[in-house]
């Protein structure tokens, strides 16, 4: 089935044309072809480039064909000279290399003398030419420049059209092209700052340490893998052959701060809390480049250090509020990141780069609006990584990286609650000592994932490049490892699900719970997985005005054999246990994941500054060993996952088809007789028992892509892009009950010893169609970019990176239906429109800000009750078919530059976010058993100001 799959794209890719800018590597390329006055190619010219900053120099000479070739070059100014007896040189000056760029500059050479140096200063467009991602680059002056509340560098990648705010990760994460947040990758310096377990970001960076880093939403080149939604290529600062240096501190007060919304409403009107919650913030950092041997070796350094007391408003129920329950909780972070980074330009022909980076962010008070105190959990611990990078040019024609990266991510989890996590937590009481225990308007208990949920990354990355006639190759490969540590309590506690809001009372059913799940076995595991992957592809300059860029990648992922170990012991002891034949199958490895990529730049006319472009391609993620986790957790370790629920008869072992509802009853009973610790599992009369299962031939999720768009340069200094962006994301992941056929109105079990099997399987589809458009204007001291994105996103599932089900969670004639469950996508965001811009005023006043609107997502109604005589939980109304409230927010700098000398600048400056306090409420309750029905249970912050000062030199 994949290969048909392939093979059916490969025939798409000769009939699609969508859109490259530049070179997928965290280095960038200039390429270009030299001719005389009469057109006629030019071999043998001496091509050199130098830094302008380090004095690095690059020398080629011209092939048979005019063509030159210099990749491998570190974002920065450059000078580019072109020499040949005869001629007088060309020389291009100021040369603004951008990470990942592909750069072609075409030179001409008139005859005449040495002396007769003809200058190009920043002429012309420059025409992208390889296979690249849609999206942008964020410079370093907008890093610098943009208000920024968290000052993690990544918020600014929603600058980019395509890019909004996302689903299913953990936490809020970004949404590319309508893919889930766990799809993304996220590179440092060329290697992955990716958090496997969760597909988010893993170190923190502090934004003054980023040159600059490129957001590619789609259409990347095969040598990036592993991400089927979008890349972040980020870059951090180096030195140079000059000292600088930067001291800076940011400071929040809760004097500064607007009044928040207060979590609840009356008579339909928001509700919010007379001053601000307490908020004392100070970040304080500095960093200090330079060289230690002029021309040859360099260092960077930087040091920060956050202290954040705060405070976060919680949306509970009146009922909740009318017992006394905090709805103001205090949350702290603190975090010390350090980087040391050293570059060495060993030679003409090699560089070498080398950093290393460390945190131990400590976040206490984690948690939704829901969550009260002894539920919000403390988060963090020690993250740090180190990346080598070997550049090499081996001859005129050929050149070579070699990157090697390790990487350590262990942030234990604990409840407030227990004070722990993980199985020293389960010694302190009785199983349901700390049980999560959910309402409808308030969540207590522990979590069900405290513990440890670490990695250790090791990857080996080899390029190599090689230039012949009009064609540049670009041959590559990877090893990865990934060692998982799992420690974690994950329902062995047990979790208790409330239908209303009314505290347990033995003697009121209303208040007694409807759905329990818990678990019993062993909590540890520790996994060893190596997965490969190579890629091949050539940039072919067809004409001047044309160039192909033609790739295919292979990915061996073999993260799906986690767990594999223990699966002969797990039957051993079902067999033991239960009788009848073993349950389990050890995963197969998906080995044809094949992606072949296609892309076309064309200048249709030499006069006109207009490119149409086009591009195509399969683009695999990464299967996250978050899903090992829970399997081997839940089934190989465990003596089964156990989930009663007495509004789905399929999960109820007292259902009786004659009477639903004093089934439902008769369990919430059995339920509340040793609430909140396990229920006695014996007196229930059918098995309860359940396994969370990997399908023994699960594939990895990917996406198919199609691009087509043009850029146009108005002027010098304004140019427009417009693409058309279609995306298929296929093969998504969720769990899905094997061990259930509808037969009848009837849940089946084909295997009497077990109840739910959860089963992860391929059935998941996300459909993406939008418009992407970006205005730029540069000129002087004024930047502006205006992004816009009308696109539609819709889906047939929920599930995010911690799994979930459907509906319709049981086979029917041998099929599972998720039609119920297509609609819009929870990242549905039909319009997103994000203005920034900076400028700079007479006496050294800066202006800068942001403003964003993004229209409203859609949320889904639900309830308990069952509506038909199905045993499936119901949909009131079809999903996602309520949207909550758009987003909308003005975010602006203030800043003054003082200048001392020649090379000191202090700078003081005000940042307004929200500036119109307007309100963006989120988090809207779907439940039809909630007072708050269709209402927000939370908000985005009010009004937030920010002081700050930045010592340059």
């Amino acid at each position: 089935m994949a290969m048909l799959r392939t093979v059916s794209f490969s025939i798409a890719l000769c009939l699609t044309v969508s859109a490259p800018i530049g070179a997928q590597t965290a280095m960038a390329t200039v390429r270009g072809k030299i001719v005389d006055e009469q057109g006629a190619v030019l071999p043998g010219v001496l091509v050199t480039v130098r830094a302008l900053e380090t004095n690095l120099t690059r020398t080629v000479t011209t092939t048979d064909v005019g063509e030159y070739y210099l990749p491998n070059l570190p974002a920065g100014a450059y000078q580019l000279q072109a020499t040949l007896d005869g001629f007088s040189p060309a020389r291009r000056e100021q040369l603004v290399l951008a990470v990942g760029q592909d750069a072609t500059i075409d030179l001409t050479l008139k005859v005449g003398t040495v002396e007769q140096v003809v200058t190009i200063v920043g002429e012309g467009a420059i025409l992208e030419t390889t296979q690249h991602t849609l999206g942008s680059v964020i410079d370093s002056r907008q890093i610098d420049d943009l208000p920024t509340i968290s000052r993690n560098f990544s918020d600014l990648a929603k600058l980019a059209p395509g890019v909004t705010t996302g689903v299913g990760g953990n936490g809020e994460t970004l949404s590319s092209n309508g893919q889930r947040g766990y799809a993304n990758g996220i590179f440092v310096d060329g290697a992955s700052n990716e958090w496997n377990y969760y597909g988010s970001q893993a170190s923190s960076f502090a934004q003054d340490w980023i040159q600059e880093f490129q957001v590619m939403t789609s259409s990347f080149a095969a040598e990036y893998g592993t991400a089927s939604g979008g890349l972040l290529n980020v870059i951090t600062r180096s030195g140079t052959n000059t000292f600088t240096g930067r001291a800076y501190g940011f400071f929040r007060d809760d004097a500064l701060d607007a009044a928040p919304f207060a979590g609840f409403f009356e008579n339909g009107e928001p509700q919010f809390e007379d001053d601000a919650p307490p908020l004392d913030q100070q970040r304080f950092g500095g960093f200090l480049g330079g060289p230690v041997m002029k021309d040859r070796l360099f260092f960077f350094a930087g040091l920060e250090r956050l202290d954040s007391s705060s405070s976060v408003v919680l949306g509970l129920s009146d009922y909740w509020r009318d017992r006394g329950i905090e709805t103001i909780l205090p949350t702290s972070t603190e975090d010390t990141p350090y980087i040391i980074k050293g570059d060495v330009q060993a030679d003409t022909r090699n560089r070498v780069s080398v950093r290393y980076d460390h945190s131990k962010k400590l976040q206490v008070g984690n948690g939704g609006a829901f969550d009260t105190a002894e539920r919000r959990e403390t988060f963090g611990g020690p993250v740090y990584n180190i990346v080598g990078n070997w550049t090499s040019s081996i001859t005129n024609t050929a050149f070579n990286e070699l990157r090697v990266f390790w990487g350590s991510n262990k942030p234990p989890i604990i409840c407030p609650k227990s004070g722990t996590g993980g199985p020293v937590h389960l010694t302190l009481g009785p199983p349901g000592t700390f049980a999560g225990r959910l309402y409808p308007g308030a969540n207590f208990g522990c979590t069900v994932f405290t513990g440890l949920e670490g990695e250790e990354n090791l990857n080996l990355i080899e390029n190599f490049s090689y230039v012949t006639g009009q064609h540049q190759f670009k041959f590559g490969g990877q090893a990865s490892q990934v060692r998982t540590i799992i420690d974690i309590v994950n329902f062995h506690d047990g979790r208790w699900i409330h239908p209303f809001d009314a505290e347990f009372d033995i003697n009121d059913p209303e208040s007694w719970p409807d759905v329990f799940t818990g678990n019993v076995g062993g909590t540890t595991a520790k996994t060893n997985i190596w997965g490969f992957s190579f890629f091949a592809q050539d940039t072919w300059r067809v004409s001047d005005a044309l160039t192909l860029n033609l790739g295919v990648r292979y990915d061996l992922d073999r993260s799906v054999e986690a767990g594999n170990e223990f699966v002969d012991d797990k039957n051993n002891r079902i067999v033991a246990q239960l009788g009848g034949d073993p349950k389990v199958t050890k995963t197969n490895v998906d080995t044809d994941n094949i992606a072949p990529r296609f892309g076309l730049t064309w200048k249709p006319l030499e006069d006109m500054p207009l490119t149409i472009r086009g591009a195509a391609g399969l683009f695999y993620d990464q299967v996250h060993n978050n899903f090992n986790a829970i399997y081997i957790i839940n089934s190989l370790l465990s003596d089964g996952i156990i989930t009663l629920d007495a509004t789905n008869p399929g999960l109820n072992p007292f259902f009786d088809p004659a009477d639903p509802a004093g089934s439902r009853e008769v369990l919430r009973e059995f339920l509340a007789q040793n609430y909140p610790f396990f229920p006695d599992l014996s007196l229930a009369p059918r098995q309860v028992r359940g396994l969370n299962l990997l399908d023994p031939d699960l594939q990895v999720p990917y996406t198919a892509q199609y691009t087509a768009g043009v850029t146009y340069e108005l002027m010098r200094d304004v140019s427009v892009q417009a693409d058309y962006v279609h995306s298929r994301g296929e093969d998504q992941v969720l769990f899905v009950d094997t061990n259930a056929d509808l037969v009848g109105n009837q849940i089946v079990r084909p295997d009497p010893r077990f109840a739910g099997t959860g089963t992860l399987q391929n059935l998941g589809w996300v459909r993406y169609n939008a418009l992407q458009a970006e205005v730029r204007f540069r000129r002087g001291t004024t930047n502006l970019q205006l992004a816009y994105t009308l696109a539609k996103t819709s889906s047939n599932f929920t599930a995010g990176i911690f799994g979930g089900g459907p509906t319709n969670n049981a086979r029917i004639n041998g099929e599972f239906d998720l039609s119920e469950d297509e609609g819009p996508d929870n990242s549905d965001r039909r319009h997103n429109v994000v203005l920034n811009g900076a400028h700079t005023l007479p006496f050294d006043v800066q202006l800068a800000g942001i403003w964003t609107y993004r229209s409203a997502l859609p949320f889904s109604v639900s309830t308990r009750d069952q509506l038909d005589d199905d045993p499936f939980a119901d949909r009131p109304e079809s999903r996602n078919s309520r949207r909550g409230d758009s987003f909308n927010t003005v975010d602006f700098r203030l800043m003054k530059t003082f200048r001392i000398g020649p090379k000191v600048r202090v700078s003081g400056f005000w940042e307004l976010f929200n500036a119109f306090n307007t309100n963006n409420f989120t988090a809207f309750q779907g439940s039809l058993q909630s007072s708050i029905f269709g209402l927000p249970a939370d908000a985005l912050e009010k009004r937030r100001q920010q002081l700050g000062f930045r010592l340059d030199f």
